[in-house]
């Protein structure tokens, strides 16, 4: 019913001071469930169409619908919890058939909603604390940080370029989501404790500033690859 899965009750039981719904585990946890829901129904071929877009799927009944969609991507998530959070982000809607429609391939939250802001918090938290940890170790130490930046990309050239990330950087990060929930499957059938576990991963932020902003002197340009 609050959509945590078994296997994160345990941990969640040992965070004290916490109330169940609010901790950062659980609202992570769901959003990559979230995320993996939208990746099966764009790709996989029983949810696409012969186009390899998705299809608009019922709400309830045998394969392809949307319960059994949530049920095979979403882990123990109630099917409608996921439907009422795609649908507030505006990722997906219900038609008037009463039938599912994907607008986004991605779950991303806007908005100034205390979840929205929850949201930003965490992944300024992330950005700050890998940009202070590389400037205190040892090159060999040094956590990934790296950026393809151009400074005077014309205005039109940015719907491209949100397309292009929404194809490769999706693509990337459903392949690293892949082999993430795959070791952590693995430190879950062993004899790994929470102790021996850490919480890592990858952000991809699409950056767009006001091409009036202040060049430092002597900066004409840059477009740095990765």
């Amino acid at each position: 019913m609050t959509g945590i899965h078994r296997h994160a009750v345990s941990q969640l039981m040992r965070s004290s001071g916490e109330t169940a719904g609010d901790t950062v585990e659980e609202k992570e946890y769901q959003r990559n469930r979230l995320a993996r829901v939208l990746t099966g129904w764009f790709e996989d071929p029983a949810y696409t169409d012969k186009s390899g877009r998705p299809l608009v799927l019922r709400l309830e009944g045998p394969p392809p619908s949307f319960s059994e969609l949530a049920r095979a991507y979403s882990g123990d998530i109630y099917s409608g919890i996921i439907l009422d959070e795609l649908v507030r982000v505006g990722a997906v809607r219900i038609r008037s058939d009463q039938c599912v429609e994907a607008l986004s391939r991605r779950y991303t939250t806007g908005g100034a909603d205390p979840e929205s802001l929850r949201h930003a918090g965490i992944v300024a938290g992330d950005i700050l604390a890998t940009l202070e940890h590389n400037m205190t170790v040892s090159i060999d130490e040094r956590l990934f940080e790296d950026e393809s930046i151009a400074l005077n990309l014309p205005r039109e050239a940015v719907p491209m370029l949100a397309r292009l990330l929404e194809r490769r950087g999706a693509a990337f990060l459903d392949d690293l989501d892949g082999w993430l929930a795959e070791a952590e499957n693995k430190g879950q059938a062993g004899s790994t404790t929470p102790s021996d576990t850490v919480r890592a991963g990858v952000r991809l932020v699409m950056i767009v500033e006001d091409g009036r902003e202040t060049v430092p002197p002597g900066v004409v340009g840059e477009n740095k690859g990765t």
